[in-house]
C-alpha cells in the first residue's frame, strides 16, 4: 500500500456524497427542461434563476448535513435546468462566423467564475459567506435576461413573426428592420411551417392576407416576392454569401410530397424523424465527446483537487493556491481557445486538446508510481504542477467546452430543444459517474492506476473524433443539418 494512500482515501470519501449530489440531479433538470421549451429560451433562462439562488443562498443558513445536501441538490437541478437553453439560445441568435467565438466566451466566463469562487473561499475562509457572495450571481443574470431579446427563430417557429424581426434587428446591432430583410426571409424559409413551401417552390394561390402576430398581416406581395425569389435560378444563402442553384420540382414530385390542396403531408412521426441520420449522428458524436468531457478528467477530479495536490506533496507552494493557479491556467485555455477556433477550427483544436490531455494524464501516472514507491525529492515535485497545468491548459482549450458549443449547432430545429436536453443529460449523468467512481478508481487502482486510464481512453476516444467530427466552424446551422444528413 502506498505510503499515506489510507489517510489521503479516508478524507476523499467524506466529499464524495455532496460533489455527487450536484451532479446526479443535473441530468435530471437537462431532461425535465424540455417541457420548458414552450416558454421561450429568454424567458427559461429567466426563471431558472430561482433555483440557483436558493442553492446558493441555502448553505449560508445551513444548520445541518441534510440541509447541504439539499442545497446540492437544488444546485444540480438549477444547472442542468440552464444547460439546454444556453446552448440553443447561443447556436440560434449567432452569425455563423461568431458562434463558436461567442460560446467560447460564455465558457471562458464559467471559468473566470470557478477561479472567483476558489479565491473568494482562500480569501473570506468561511465557505458559508462564499456561498452568500455567490448568491448575488442569480438576480443579477436575471436582470442581464430581461434586457435581452428572445430567440428570433424561436419566434418565427411559434409564428410570432413581427416580434421575431424586431429581435433580429436587436441582435445585429440595433439595426433597421431593412437592414435584416434578407436575413429575416431565409429564417422564415428554414423555421417557420407556414413558409417551409417556399424551399421546394410549392407555394398556393393566395386570396388574404396571411396572419402573423395578432394584428398584423402579410400581404399579398409579400407572398409574391417570396415565391419570385424562389422561382429564380440562384439563391444567395445569408449566412454564407453563396450563390446556390435549385432546380424546380416538377408536378410530379409535386404531387409525391403534397397533398396538394397546398398544404404538406403529414409530417413524419417524431421517433422515426429520431433514426434520420441528421439526428441519431450528432447525438452519438455528442455522446462521445461528452463522456470524453465529464466523465473522466478534469471533470471527474475537480472537486478533489485540493486533496489530489495535497497527496502530491507540494511544499513550495500552499494546495489552495496550487488549486487556484491551475484553474487560472484553465482560464488561459479558455483565452486561446477564442483566439485559435476561428483560425484552425473545432476540429483540430479538439485533437490538439485532446492529445494534450492525455500526455498530461500519462505524465501524472507515471510520477505517482515512482512516488509511491520512491518518494520524489521535493524540488522535482513542480513536475506534478507542470502536468496538472497542461490537463487543465488543453481541456479548457477544447475539451472541456467544445461538446456544449457543438449542441448548440448540430441538431435540426424540430429535435433541437429535446435532443439538446437529452445529451446534456447524458453529460451531466457522466460526470456524476466520474466523480463518484473517482474513489471507487483510486481505491482499486490507486491515483497513477486512474490517470493512466484516463490517458488511455483520451487516446482511445481520439480515434472515434478523428473519424466522425466534422467541421462545423464558419458554416450555417442549415449546412451543418446537411452534412450530418450525408449530403456535402
Amino acid at each position: 500500500m502506498p505510503r499515506d494512500f489510507k489517510n489521503f482515501l479516508e478524507i476523499l470519501q467524506k466529499g464524495t456524497k455532496i460533489a455527487s449530489l450536484v451532479f446526479i440531479w443535473q441530468p435530471v433538470g437537462s431532461i425535465t427542461s424540455v417541457p420548458m421549451s414552450g416558454l421561450g429560451r429568454k424567458r427559461s433562462m429567466f426563471y431558472l434563476q430561482i433555483p440557483l439562488f436558493i442553492a446558493w443562498i441555502l448553505p449560508f443558513f445551513a444548520e445541518t448535513v441534510w440541509e447541504l445536501y439539499i442545497a446540492a441538490s437544488i444546485m444540480g437541478l438549477g444547472i442542468g435546468f440552464m444547460q439546454a437553453p444556453i446552448a440553443t439560445y447561443i447556436g440560434e441568435v449567432t452569425l455563423p462566423q461568431y458562434r463558436g467565438l461567442l460560446a467560447c466566451i460564455a465558457y471562458c466566463f464559467l471559468t473566470l467564475g470557478s477561479v472567483c469562487v476558489y479565491a473568494i473561499d482562500v480569501i473570506v475562509g468561511n465557505w458559508r459567506y462564499t456561498a452568500l457572495y455567490c448568491a448575488v450571481m442569480p438576480p443579477l443574470t436575471a436582470i442581464l435576461l430581461y434586457i435581452i431579446p428572445e430567440s428570433p427563430i424561436w419566434l418565427v417557429s411559434q409564428g410570432r413573426y413581427a416580434e421575431a424581426k424586431k429581435a433580429l434587428s436587436w441582435l445585429r446591432g440595433w439595426v433597421a428592420e431593412s437592414e435584416v430583410e434578407q436575413e429575416f426571409k431565409t429564417m422564415l424559409i428554414h423555421n417557420s411551417p407556414k413558409f417551409a413551401a417556399l424551399v421546394d417552390n410549392e407555394i398556393p394561390s393566395v386570396s388574404g392576407g396571411f396572419e402573423m402576430d395578432s394584428n398584423e398581416q402579410v400581404k399579398n406581395e409579400t407572398y409574391k416576392e417570396l415565391k419570385d425569389e424562389q422561382s429564380n435560378v440562384t439563391q444567395t444563402d445569408v449566412d454564407t454569401g453563396l450563390e446556390i442553384t435549385k432546380p424546380k420540382k416538377t408536378e410530379d414530385e409535386k404531387e409525391k410530397d403534397t397533398n396538394w390542396s397546398g398544404n404538406k403531408k403529414e409530417e413524419e412521426p417524431f421517433i422515426r424523424f429520431i433514426g434520420r441520420p441528421e439526428m441519431y449522428r450528432p447525438l452519438l458524436l455528442s455522446a462521445v465527446y461528452l463522456y470524453l468531457s465529464n466523465g473522466i478528467g478534469v471533470a471527474a477530479f475537480r472537486p478533489y483537487l485540493v486533496l489530489i495536490f495535497r497527496d502530491f506533496r507540494i511544499e513550495f507552494i500552499d494546495e489552495y493556491i496550487a488549486t487556484i493557479a491551475v484553474t487560472t491556467i484553465g482560464l488561459v485555455g479558455n483565452i486561446a481557445s477564442v483566439v485559435l477556433m476561428p483560425l484552425i477550427g473545432k476540429r483540430r483544436l479538439t485533437i490538439i486538446a485532446i492529445i494534450s490531455c492525455a500526455v498530461g494524464c500519462f505524465g501524472i501516472g507515471i510520477y505517482k508510481v515512482i512516488d509511491d514507491y520512491q518518494p520524489i525529492p521535493p524540488n522535482m515535485t513542480w513536475l506534478a504542477i507542470a502536468f496538472m497545468i497542461a490537463i487543465f491548459f488543453a481541456t479548457n482549450l477544447a475539451v472541456g467546452h467544445m461538446p456544449w458549443v457543438l449542441m448548440s449547432e448540430i441538431f435540426p430545429l424540430r429535435g433541437r430543444t429535446l435532443a439538446t436536453g437529452v445529451v446534456a443529460g447524458f453529460g451531466n449523468f457522466v460526470q456524476f459517474l466520474g466523480t463518484k467512481l473517482f474513489i471507487t478508481y483510486v481505491d482499486e487502482m490507486y491515483l497513477s492506476g486512474t490517470f493512466f486510464m484516463y490517458g488511455a481512453t483520451f487516446m482511445v476516444g481520439l480515434i472515434y473524433l478523428y473519424f466522425f467530427l466534422i467541421e462545423t466552424e464558419g458554416r450555417s446551422l442549415d449546412d451543418i443539418v446537411t452534412m450530418f444528413r450525408g449530403k456535402q
